[in-house]
């Protein structure tokens, strides 16, 4: 069995920013086999600490890696220190390692390619790192070597993180006594000299600029891909050691077959290139002289030097590309946001949703949930426990109605437990050529499709499970579903505002996924119970956990309802 390079996370105190990097993480190819190392560092002052507590929180969910273990610090060790300390506890263990930062997007095919990488150049000598992420560049080769060492994405071997020099003094005395400044700053396009003078001096901590140094003068190269399998999404001013930039901001690699092995030797061409881009680039690396009269914060990693810059005056969004992974936005049109990013009923989610639905109806996978395969079954304990109450309460069976239900998504996530529960019918409604394709290729006697609550007879629950949020009127359906007077009514995963109001956005779906955005509402919740509760009466509430990337005050609840007057 292949033996893969452990993953080792940086993260403080960023809760959206790490939720993007695992998630998009989670969905590598190669995740259930990984290892996780997550270093947590300790908060500086009170306010950051009760950001770091929320993100430590949050890292106790997660799943989808052979392993997880994660290191707490008691107090603020700063970036710097963390990834020194933490890069070498788990690189001395397993020899190999892959690094990140809480602010680092990655394609799908990162994992696959960094540990390719690992094992094409595990005995060249003359390597010191592989790097995911590449400047914006158009034209670069598959992959090339640059002397050096780069950050942002990244992993090594043991034998060449031995050969990092934490005394900055040390490392800029060997630049300046072989009169390397020149070629070291690329030939003085970029700053790095400065950098290395700014940490020894204590304006900066970087342990970036150290390595790249360090590499640098043992003449050993870095491996880039000419297209990156990392996006850094730390350039939107949030961060410590980040500032707003998007001169930086890259498209993510979208297929990967191998690596093939090429030349060790630094491509000049390429240097020459990057030279170039540093060069156009200029003015945003100048800026560093004005540090010192202080109306500019510094930002030391390397790949770039980041600054703050003065807010300017938003444009109207013309592309979703523009927009953050997972949900933002406040709008007041939901055909202005469809029109901007289209709805649900896109061709590119029903053909992905299909695909991983067959793959469990046929025992080749487990779970499926929006079209993602879960290496196990992720229950919703609420929508779980629900039906099993309302099965007692009639004579332990089921008829189910399930409204958008997809391919029958519940159906299989449920029926392992529900198999003493004797289900007559577990009919999905859902849209036109789902319900076609369902029939032909899902159905199973059991499982069948409808095209309208109004074909469905017959059931005792009605299901709409992460549904009424993607519906442009919702509470014109939400009224329709109750006028179906079903006697129990279960709403699961549903989107609620907490700012008491209703709130639209768009949800923008991580292209490892599938690339695609749509409109979505955050409900104001005591509107959804006004309607609700004027036909049913609430049994029970329950708090969802919806691994989701939201800059949204939002929560995510399930409600069991029975119909008033119900004797059933």
């Amino acid at each position: 069995m292949r033996k893969l390079a452990p993953v080792v996370l940086f993260a403080y105190n960023r809760l959206l920013h790490v939720q993007q990097t695992v998630e998009s993480l989670r969905l590598n190819e190669l995740a259930n086999g990984s290892e996780l190392f997550i270093f947590s560092d300790g908060g500086r002052n009170d306010e950051d600490w009760n950001k770091v507590k929320e993100v430590r929180r949050y890292l106790k969910t997660i799943f989808g890696f052979r392993k997880i273990e994660i290191f707490e610090s008691e107090y603020n060790k700063g970036l710097a220190n963390s990834v020194i300390d933490g890069v070498t506890k788990i690189v001395n263990e397993y020899r190999n390692i892959i690094v990140l930062e809480d602010d680092m997007v990655t394609s799908r095919y990162f994992l696959r390619y960094m540990n390719d990488a690992l094992e094409l150049y595990e005995s060249d000598q003359d390597i010191a790192c592989i790097t995911g992420y590449v400047y914006p560049i158009k034209k670069l080769p598959e992959t090339f070597f640059i002397r050096g060492a780069d950050c942002w994405g990244w992993a090594t071997w043991k034998k060449e993180w031995d050969l990092f020099e934490a005394d900055g003094r040390k490392l800029l005395q060997e630049i300046q006594s072989k009169s390397l400044e020149k070629e070291f700053n690329f030939n003085n396009k970029y700053p790095y000299t400065q950098m290395l003078k700014d940490q020894i001096s204590g304006k900066n901590s970087s342990w970036a600029v150290r390595w790249h140094a360090s590499a640098f003068l043992k003449n050993k190269l870095c491996l880039y891909s000419g297209k990156s399998f990392v996006h850094n999404t730390g350039n939107d001013g949030s961060g410590i050691h980040c500032g707003k930039s998007d001169s930086l901001d890259i498209q993510l690699v979208s297929s990967y077959g191998e690596i093939k092995k090429i030349q060790v030797i630094e491509n000049k061409k390429c240097r020459k290139a990057f030279e170039n881009f540093l060069n156009g680039n200029s003015n945003k690396w100048s800026l560093i002289k004005k540090e010192k009269h202080g109306n500019r914060r510094n930002v030391t990693i390397l790949g770039c030097i980041k600054f703050s810059y003065k807010k300017r005056i938003k444009e109207p969004i013309k592309s979703t590309e523009e927009l953050p992974y997972g949900f933002s936005g406040d709008y007041s049109s939901w055909n202005d946001v469809k029109k901007l990013c289209g709805d649900y009923a896109q061709s590119n989610i029903f053909e992905a949703t299909l695909a991983s639905t067959l793959k469990v109806k046929n025992g080749e996978a487990v779970f499926e949930r929006d079209s993602f395969i879960f290496d196990k079954i992720q229950y919703s304990r609420g929508l779980l426990v629900s039906l099993l109450k309302i099965a007692i309460e009639n004579e332990n069976s089921l008829s189910v109605l399930d409204f958008g239900g997809a391919l029958g998504s519940h159906y299989f996530q449920n029926k392992e437990f529900l198999k003493p529960i004797k289900i007559k019918k577990w009919t999905v409604v859902e849209q036109k050529y789902y319900v076609k394709v369902g029939k032909e290729k899902i159905s199973d006697g059991i499982l069948d499709f409808a095209y309208s609550i109004d074909d469905v007879m017959g059931a005792n629950v009605l299901i709409a499970s992460g549904v009424i949020q993607y519906l442009d009127n919702p509470y014109e359906w939400l009224r329709k579903l109750i006028y179906k007077s079903v006697p129990y009514v279960i709403f699961d995963r549903t989107a609620f505002s907490v700012e008491n109001r209703d709130r639209l956005t768009v949800q923008r779906v991580h292209p490892s996924i599938y690339d695609a955005s749509y409109p979505a509402w955050f409900l104001d919740e005591q509107k959804f119970l006004d309607i609700v509760q004027s036909k049913y009466l609430v049994v029970a509430d329950f708090d969802d956990y919806i691994d989701v990337i939201s800059e949204i005050p939002s929560k995510f609840k399930g409600y069991l309802l029975k119909r008033k007057q119900s004797h059933v």
